[in-house]
C-alpha cells in the first residue's frame, strides 16, 4: 500500500480548524485531499496527544517503595545498606543512596559528639552551678581533675547518618573504652595543673585511688595546703 506524505504542523492546524467549524471528517478529507483515515487520525490526535516515552531505563524503585525508603531514612536509624535489607529494594545500596541524595530535606551529616547526659544529670549540674554562682569564694579552693582518651584506630566520633534537616541535629554517645587509644588524667585548679598520667588498661577503684594519690594529692597539697576541695570528674572508678 502506497502512503501519502506526511501531514505537516501546518496540515494538522488546517484539519483541527475545518472540524472546529462543524465540517465531518469525510467533508475535510475532500477539502485538504487527504484520505478519511488520516482526517481521523489527525483529529484523534489533536483530542488525545500521544505521551512521550520515559527516556532511559526504568528506575528500579517503584514510587511506593521510593515513599517508604525517603520515610524510613528520615528517621535517621537506617543506612542504605540496612534500608535495602530491611525493605527489600532491589538494586544495590548505591541506588539508594543516590534516591536519598536528591532529596531536598534529607542531609548526609555527621552527628555531634556529646555526653550521654540524663534529665538527673543535668539537674544536679544547674543546681551545683547556681551554688557556685553564690559562693565565689570557693572557686580558688577547688581542684578538678579529668581524663581523656585519644582513639588511635581512627578519627573521633566518625559517625554519619541520614538527617532529617527540618528536625533537630541528633547526637552521639563519646566512646570510653575499647579499640586502640591512649587515656590519660591530669588534675587543675586556679594556680595551675598536675603532671599528666597515663593511665594503663582498664581503670578500677584502686587505680583511680593510686593516681589520685601520685598526681592529684602532691599538687593539691603543694598549692593549697589542706583547705581545698576536690571536684572529682564523677568517672565509673571514683564512684565505686
Amino acid at each position: 500500500m502506497v502512503r501519502g506524505p506526511l501531514l505537516t504542523d501546518n496540515d494538522r492546524g488546517w484539519i483541527q480548524g475545518l472540524s472546529e467549524g462543524g465540517l465531518s471528517a469525510r467533508a475535510i478529507a475532500k477539502k485538504v485531499k487527504r484520505s478519511r483515515d488520516c482526517v481521523q487520525r489527525a483529529l484523534n490526535r489533536a483530542l488525545k496527544p500521544r505521551r512521550r516515552r520515559p527516556v532511559g531505563r526504568k528506575p528500579s524503585l517503584s514510587r511506593r517503595l521510593t515513599r517508604r525508603v525517603v520515610r524510613k531514612a528520615s528517621t535517621g536509624n537506617f543506612s542504605s545498606m540496612r534500608l535495602k535489607e530491611e525493605l527489600g529494594c532491589p538494586g544495590t545500596a548505591r541506588t539508594i543512596r543516590l534516591l536519598l541524595s536528591g532529596v531536598d530535606w534529607l542531609d548526609y551529616a555527621k552527628m555531634d559528639n556529646s555526653l550521654p547526659l540524663t534529665e538527673q544529670h543535668k539537674m544536679d549540674r544547674l543546681n551545683w552551678a547556681k551554688n557556685m554562682i553564690i559562693q565565689p569564694d570557693k572557686w580558688p579552693q577547688i581542684v578538678f581533675s579529668d581524663e581523656k582518651k585519644f582513639n588511635l584506630d581512627g578519627p573521633d566520633g566518625l559517625r554519619h547518618y541520614w538527617r532529617d534537616v527540618r528536625r533537630p541535629a541528633r547526637q552521639t554517645v563519646r566512646r570510653q573504652n575499647g579499640g586502640c587509644s591512649v587515656m590519660v588524667w591530669g588534675s587543675f585548679s586556679s594556680v595551675g595543673k598536675s603532671k599528666l598520667a597515663i593511665l594503663e588498661g582498664r581503670q578500677t577503684s584502686e587505680h583511680y585511688i593510686y593516681t589520685v594519690s601520685e598526681y592529684m594529692l602532691p599538687f593539691a597539697h603543694l598549692h593549697h595546703g589542706v583547705g581545698y576541695i576536690y571536684q572529682q570528674d564523677n568517672a565509673a572508678p571514683s564512684s565505686q
